[in-house]
């Protein structure tokens, strides 16, 4: 019996003769407790009802524990029984997900699959440890709002991918999706816009003439943080300050610099609207970030501090008093000043914050995490400063850019990322190395990026994220990658796992006619 191809590559696989048959009721033995989700996943995917039985009595599958293993390694042994072997729950996870697909397709349908006779395993020992701690992947839900149902499936696919954290982008221009029952405004008027922009071009920009909106009250977001912990996966939220915080600034005016009216954006890009730095906004904030922090167990709460256009505060007095009054010689230091007093909010909760790399600079605390965005040399550049920092560049990591330039292709973000750019990869060149030992920082991981402003659908968002999510699976977990050896255990196994998940992947030949669309500069006459 052929051994299924893997995904991630696993360190180590031993091809072993044999096979074993999955008994009528799997009797179970655990040195590690498995949680609910854990003995439900294992029913379902190998198609009997789990037993627990007592220790040291014979089992068909044995969780054992070894604490000479790293944090998320594992060793899975299947032969005339099954033997899983880890040092804490997340490496019992991650070899529950390579059984998984050792069950078959079947074993990623949302439902248990009714099997004609008994599942048989193929005999093999795999032995298996993640390259990066931090395996992320960032979705946009604030541009395109993703309803619940959705992201829970989405946080699914990315766990069995061995993907750990889900990044949610939850505020922006163009909506604020998070309740916060002290200032309901944020999502009664923040979390609706009355239309979309498709695309721009010299007539202007384009719109679809329908509005926009849907927020996540506080329960769903503690159900979907309880979904993803189960899993092994911890959710981050993004709050994005000082910029990107038009749909905040439409809800409570007193927010922006001068009080102006302003309306939730229908635009893409950077709007110039910003936070006003003053008490009043940064007690707002704190406030804000209290309720996060109850909904959300993270241990990174991120307050995005990207893409901040000063011509705002140059142009207040109120500002550049402010500013003066600090000792500052111009308003730029308020920028990593008024992070810095949120940082510190969430420090004094137990809690680091995340930022993107704009925010570095002198008046920003050392202890915030980085995501740096830009170019390998961005990642270096916060290393050297004294940041830990995780790659997320966006040459190779945005899931949102187009796979190729072929006219059927699915509009979408400019750029063009192919799966197999986004699987070469260097993200760890020598001089990232040579900046993590001179700065005294470190690499804490790697993360995918989601921006949603052309992903309007589930359809298409399932489109820019399969297979690319899970070329970028193996890239953060497996050290030994080949995309010739990747591409045949894509074809030969996993794009069977996708389909049956319900993922309507990209296929590798290109768009289905019923995934293609119009192209944006055909579209704007360009």
């Amino acid at each position: 019996m052929t051994v299924p191809g893997l995904v991630p590559k696993p360190t180590t696989i031993h091809h072993r003769a044999g096979t074993t048959t999955v008994p009528e009721v799997i009797s179970v033995c655990a040195d590690l407790p498995l949680t609910r989700w854990s003995t439900r996943a294992l029913e379902d995917w190998l198609g009997a009802p789990v037993r627990a039985v007592p220790a040291g009595t014979p089992a068909w599958f044995r969780v054992a524990r070894s604490d000479d293993l790293p944090e998320g390694a594992y060793r899975l042994l299947v032969d005339d029984a099954v033997v899983l072997t880890a040092s804490s729950a997340a490496g019992v996870i991650n070899a529950l997900h390579t059984l998984r697909q050792l069950a078959g397709p079947e074993a990623f349908a949302p439902a248990p699959m009714p099997r004609a006779e008994p599942l048989r395993l193929a005999s093999v020992l795999v032995e298996d440890e993640p390259r990066f701690a931090f395996r992320g992947v960032h979705l946009d839900v604030a541009r395109h709002f993703v309803p619940k149902a959705e992201l829970l499936r989405f946080i699914d696919n990315a766990a069995a991918h061995k993907l750990n954290a889900v990044h949610l982008h939850l505020t922006d221009d163009q909506g604020w999706r998070i309740e916060i029952p002290a200032f309901g405004r944020l999502t009664s008027t923040g979390g609706w816009r009355a239309d979309t922009t498709i695309a721009s071009g010299p007539a202007g920009p384009r719109l679809k003439g329908r509005p926009h909106g849907g927020f996540y009250t506080a329960n769903d977001l503690r159900e979907i943080v309880a979904f993803a912990r189960e899993r092994g996966v911890v959710v981050i939220p993004e709050i994005d300050v000082p910029g990107h915080s038009v749909a905040a600034i439409a809800a409570y005016p007193r927010l922006g610099v001068d009080a102006p009216t302003v309306d939730v954006w229908t635009g893409w890009g950077v709007h110039d609207c910003i936070l006003d730095p003053s008490d009043f906004t940064l007690n707002f904030y704190r406030q804000v970030l209290d309720t996060v922090m109850d909904i959300f167990d993270a241990p990174v709460i991120h307050l995005g501090g990207d893409e901040v256009p000063y011509d705002r505060w140059e142009g207040s007095a109120t500002v550049r008093r402010r500013a003066a009054d600090l000792g500052f010689d111009s308003v730029e230091p308020l920028h990593g000043w008024f992070l810095g007093r949120l940082v510190e909010h969430i420090a004094a909760r137990g809690r680091r914050a995340g930022v993107w790399h704009e925010a570095v600079s002198p008046s920003l605390p050392t202890t915030a995490v980085v995501n740096a965005w830009g170019g390998t040399d961005t990642v270096s550049h916060c290393l050297r400063a004294g940041y830990d920092t995780t790659i997320s560049c966006c040459s190779h990591l945005y899931l949102d850019y187009r796979e190729n330039d072929a006219p059927e292709e699915p509009s979408a973000c400019g750029p063009v990322l192919s799966t197999q750019k986004l699987y070469e990869f260097d993200a760890l060149p020598p001089a990232v190395l040579a900046a993590a030992a001179d700065g005294g920082a470190r690499v804490t991981g790697i993360q995918a990026q989601i921006w949603t402003e052309y992903l309007d659908t589930e359809e298409i968002r399932d489109y820019h994220s399969y297979p690319r999510l899970s070329a970028f699976a193996e890239l953060a977990w497996s050290t030994e990658r080949s995309y010739p050896d990747f591409l045949g255990r894509l074809r030969g196994d996993h794009l069977a796992r996708l389909a049956a998940a319900g993922i309507a992947y990209r296929p590798l030949e290109g768009p289905l006619p019923w995934q293609q669309r119009p192209d944006v500069r055909a579209i704007c006459g360009r």
